[in-house]
């Protein structure tokens, strides 16, 4: 097949018809995408942010919950936060989230985290503590837990609990 270069900017007013286009990494950009393109569902990357909570006016409990299962064929973890409204305070009361992963494969749940996202009062009111991600990458099947722990017996216990989970994953 005999090849041609254009070596200038080539404008054509009419229809342009291949039965292949191969095009450099990186040429096609959000700007190139046209508003209501309508692409499909499954040739985009999803992302969802997965939130649990405990109310506001409740002390914070111990809890392990299964929030999120990856559908897609990968997925990635890119956030966790924690926000308390009303943060403990006085004594030692404090709690700390950690975020687990299960597989179908081993299903004993292991952290994804560096460490707990420690809160006590030493924290402000509604102050956002973000988790440090040691094992980000998530397959079809993997399934997040939120876990919380409560510690001390002196002064009042954190209350209103948001943990937030930000996750990419490609669709199928």
């Amino acid at each position: 097949m005999a090849t041609s270069l254009i070596e200038t900017d080539l404008y054509i007013k009419g229809t342009f018809r291949a039965d292949t286009i191969s095009l450099n990494d990186g040429e096609v950009g959000d700007d190139n995408v046209e508003a209501g393109a309508g692409i499909a569902a499954s040739k985009l990357e999803h992302q969802h942010v997965i939130r649990y909570s405990q109310a506001d006016g409740s002390d914070i409990v111990a809890a392990t919950v299964p929030v999120y299962t990856v559908r897609g064929s990968t997925a990635e973890i890119i956030g966790v936060e924690v926000v308390c409204v009303d943060a403990p305070e006085g004594g030692d009361k404090a709690f700390s989230v950690d975020l687990h992963k299960a597989d179908e494969g081993t299903p004993t749940p292991a952290t994804v985290l560096t460490g707990t996202i420690a809160y006590s009062s030493t924290q402000s009111d509604c102050e956002v503590e973000a988790g440090t991600i040691d094992s980000a990458d998530l397959v079809e099947g993997d399934t997040l837990l939120v876990i919380v722990a409560v510690s001390g017996s002196t002064g009042n216990q954190g209350q209103g609990l948001v943990v937030n989970v930000h996750v990419r994953e490609d669709a199928d």
